[in-house]
C-alpha cells in the first residue's frame, strides 16, 4: 500500500500438484544434491526478497519448503529474506543498481522505483520466452493472457504479477472493538469527515485515531490514477476527467487533503511520528491506532485481522475500478543479475501451480502454524510465530486454503466485485519513460523527500511547504514529464478507438 498493498486470501482445498519441469531448464552454480527415488538432482539455492514485515517464523517456514521441493526433486530450494516494503523498497533499488545477487524478488509500480523504471532501465530479466513458450500455457491460462497485457514494457514481460482481484477501491479498516463501542453506523460512513467526529472520545479511549506510514495513508480516499506510481507525478483523476494528466502532488484537491492532515496532526490524531514511519501494518499491528487506509477487496478485514492480529470492521469508501493497480500492484521477477534465471522461472511458476508450495508459503505448517478443520478450512494456532501477510504478494491467491474466518462464498464475491469494476480508460497504459529519466528521478528525490511532511500534517506551513514542492517539481522537469505522458497516453487512447 504506499503503496497500496493489497492482501492476504483464501483458498480452496489443498492438493498436492506435482510440480512439472519447465522445458529448457537446466541447474547450473549448483550448492547442493537432492535424491529422488530414481534420480538424483544438483540443487539451486534461489536468493528470494518479499515485502511484508519481518516474520519471527521464516526461517521455520523456509526448512519446510525446502524440505518439500526436495521431496519433490524439483533441484530448488530458497534462501527467503522479508522486510516492510518501504525497506524493501531502498534495499532493492540499491541491489539492482550494483548488480548484488538476488534471483527472485517482489516488485510493483509502488516498491522502489517502480516495475516500469527497473525494467526500462535493464535491472529486470525479459520473461518473453518464457511466457510465449507452450510449455508454460498453463501457467499463462491462470493469469490469463489479457492481465499479463498489462505488465509489458516495451512489448516485453518483466514480471509475473499475482493471480488475485482484478480491481479495487480503497476504504478504512478500523478497531472493532472501538466501534462497537462508539456505536458507529459503518453503512453511514461515505467519507474520512464522516468518522472525524469520533476521534476526540478514541483519543480519550487511549487510541491515535488513524495510522499514516510512507504512503500508506487517507491521501488514497483521492483515490488518484497514477501513470507510473504514487510516488511519481503525474496522474488521472477519475472522478473528474480521464482524459487529462495533471500533477497530482500540487493539484487543489491534494492541497485540500494537506490542510485537513494539518488539522488532525495538531490535534493529536495522526502520530508525531507519522512522516518517518514505513509501515502501515506494522505501526497498526501494535494496537495503538484506531483506524487506517486499505486498498480492499471483498473480505479484506478477515485477512487483515489474521495478520495484524486485531479485530477489524471494513468501510469502503472509493468506486470499484479495475486499473493498472492491479496489473502492476505485486508482480515477482527475476533481477538481471540472477545466476539462475531458468531455475527461478521455475520456482515461480510453482507458486501457480503447485497448492502445496504456496499454501505452506502463505500459512506456514500445518499442525504447527495451523490446524484443518471439518470443512476443510484452517485455523492459525495460538502460538504460531508465522503470520504472513499472505497469498496477494505472490503466485495464485486462488490456490490458497480458506480461514474459518472468511466467507464459504468468498470466491463467488470476487468474481462478482471483479464483474462490477469499472475499467479506467488507462487500463493498459504502460509509459515509456526514455526520453525523461532523469526529470523522474529527479521528481521522485523531490517528491520523497517533501510528501511525507504534507501527508501527515507535520510541516509547519501547508502553504509554504506546497510553494516550495511546486518550485522545486518545476526545476526537476515536472511538466516536461507531465507533457510527454499525455503525448503518450493520447497516441495510446487513439489506438483503442
Amino acid at each position: 500500500m504506499g503503496k497500496s498493498k493489497i492482501i492476504l486470501s483464501l483458498a480452496l482445498a489443498a492438493v498436492v500438484a506435482i510440480p512439472g519441469t519447465l522445458s529448457g531448464c537446466s541447474a547450473k552454480n549448483t550448492s547442493s544434491t537432492t535424491t529422488s527415488s530414481n534420480a538424483v538432482k544438483p540443487t539451486v539455492t534461489l536468493q528470494l526478497f518479499t515485502g511484508d514485515k519481518n516474520i519471527p517464523g521464516l526461517a521455520r517456514v523456509t526448512t519446510a519448503v525446502n524440505a518439500y521441493l526436495k521431496s519433490q526433486n524439483t533441484g530448488l530450494a530458497i534462501s527467503w529474506t522479508t522486510m516492510d516494503w518501504g525497506t524493501l523498497g531502498t534495499k532493492l533499488n540499491t541491489m539492482l543498481e550494483t548488480g548484488q545477487n538476488a534471483d527472485i524478488i517482489n516488485t510493483s509500480s509502488w516498491i522502489g522505483n517502480g516495475y516500469v523504471q527497473w525494467a526500462s532501465d535493464g535491472y529486470l530479466t525479459d520473461l518473453s520466452k518464457y511466457v510465449n513458450d507452450p510449455a508454460n500455457s498453463d501457467l499463462v491460462n491462470i493469469i490469463t493472457k489479457s492481465f499479463l497485457g498489462g505488465t509489458e514494457v516495451g512489448g516485453k514481460y518483466y514480471g509475473l504479477p499475482t493471480n488475485k482481484e482484478k480491481a479495487h477501491d480503497f476504504g478504512f479498516l478500523l478497531q472493532t472493538a472501538e466501534v462497537k463501542k462508539l456505536g458507529i453506523d459503518t453503512s453511514k460512513i461515505k467519507k474520512l469527515a464522516d468518522l472525524e467526529q469520533y476521534f476526540p472520545q478514541v483519543v480519550k479511549d487511549g487510541y491515535i485515531p488513524l495510522v499514516s506510514a510512507s504512503m500508506d495513508n487517507p491521501f488514497k480516499e483521492l483515490d488518484w490514477d497514477p501513470v507510473i506510481d504514487d510516488n511519481t507525478p503525474g496522474a488521472l483523476d477519475p472522478s473528474t476527467d480521464e482524459s487529462t494528466i495533471v500533477d497530482q502532488f500540487t493539484a487543489p484537491s491534494s492541497v485540500a487533503y494537506y490542510n485537513t492532515m494539518k488539522t488532525f496532526y495538531n490535534n493529536g490524531w495522526i502520530s508525531k511520528d507519522a512522516s518517518t514511519d514505513t509501515s502501515e501494518e506494522t505501526d497498526m499491528a501494535t494496537g495503538k491506532y484506531f483506524m487506517g487506509s486499505w486498498s480492499l477487496m471483498p473480505g479484506k478485514a478477515i485477512t487483515e485481522a489474521a495478520s495484524l492480529k486485531l479485530g477489524l470492521t471494513q468501510i469502503d469508501i472509493t468506486p470499484v475500478e479495475e486499473t493498472n493497480r492491479e496489473t502492476l500492484g505485486a508482480l515477482l521477477a527475476i533481477p538481471k543479475a540472477s545466476q539462475h534465471p531458468d531455475q527461478a522461472f521455475q520456482f515461480m511458476k510453482l507458486l501457480y501451480t503447485d497448492k502445496t508450495l504456496i499454501n505452506l508459503m502463505t500459512f506456514g505448517v500445518s499442525g504447527t502454524d495451523y490446524t484443518t478443520n471439518a470443512n476443510g478450512s484452517i485455523t492459525q494456532t495460538s502460538t504460531s510465530d508465522f503470520n504472513s501477510a499472505g497469498g496477494w504478494i505472490m503466485g495464485n491467491e486462488f490456490n490458497n486454503k480458506l480461514m474459518a474466518s472468511q466467507s464459504q462464498t468468498l470466491w463467488t464475491d470476487i468474481a462478482s466485485y471483479n464483474a462490477s469494476a469499472k475499467p479506467l480508460k488507462s487500463l493498459g497504459f504502460v509509459f515509456d519513460t526514455t526520453n525523461v529519466k532523469n526529470q523522474l528521478a529527479a521528481c521522485d528525490a523531490t517528491i520523497t523527500k517533501e510528501y511525507p511532511a504534507l501527508f501527515t500534517g507535520s510541516t509547519p506551513n501547508v502553504a509554504t511547504a506546497v510553494a516550495t514542492l511546486t518550485k522545486d517539481l518545476n526545476t526537476d522537469g515536472v511538466s516536461t514529464v507531465i507533457s510527454t505522458m499525455q503525448t503518450q497516453y493520447d497516441a495510446y487512447q487513439k489506438t483503442k478507438s
